[in-house]
């Protein structure tokens, strides 16, 4: 049995849903790192048309999405993963708080919250990410079903350009594989 083209089996995922959904929004340059837990937004990114760039530490991307967004006004993306790789970045994310640019970081999280893994960053076994950003973002939320993650990409990003502040969206491996709603 053969299987569809890569662009109709893509077509329906979350990831897809979700970026696509705010691709007039939020600006073509994304800076990224590459994961295991981030390679469905990942393969999004570059199957709608947005330019990652890859960049060697999430704090390199998260600085580079500052600058972006400095430059531009725009909403800009920024995908990590999840714990280490959000923590990697917070000065990052301090930095686009107290000077008022629109980054959008989206995590790739582990295949489920409440999993418990060394890369989890949904407090099961630390501290969670989604708590550690609030106080430098405007927003950050675990995006846990497929309806919460189109959802939530967007008022995200209409949040950042409404505020001009950063704001964090952890998403589960397997939610960003879904069928989209």
């Amino acid at each position: 049995m053969a299987l569809p083209p890569l662009a109709a089996r893509r077509a329906r995922n979350v990831a897809i849903a979700a970026l696509d959904g705010v691709r007039n929004e939020a600006h073509q340059l994304v800076p990224v790192v590459a994961g295991g837990n981030d390679m469905p937004l990942l393969e999004a990114a570059y199957a709608l048309g947005y330019r990652p760039i890859p960049t060697r530490s999430e704090l390199g991307a998260g600085f580079l999405a500052n600058g972006i967004a400095w430059e531009s006004r725009q909403p800009t993306l920024c995908l990590v993963i999840t714990s280490v790789g959000v923590y990697g970045l917070m000065q990052a994310l301090h930095a686009a708080f107290v000077n008022r640019r629109p980054v959008v970081v989206i995590s790739g999280e582990v295949a489920a919250i409440g999993c418990g893994s060394v890369q989890a960053g949904e407090g099961w076994d630390g501290p969670s990410v989604t708590q550690a950003t609030r106080a430098l973002t405007a927003w950050s939320f675990d995006a846990t079903t497929p309806e919460l993650v189109v959802r939530a990409l967007r008022r995200g990003v209409a949040l950042a350009q409404a505020s001009q502040r950063p704001v964090h969206i952890n998403i589960p491996l397997a939610v960003q594989r879904s069928d989209a709603p």
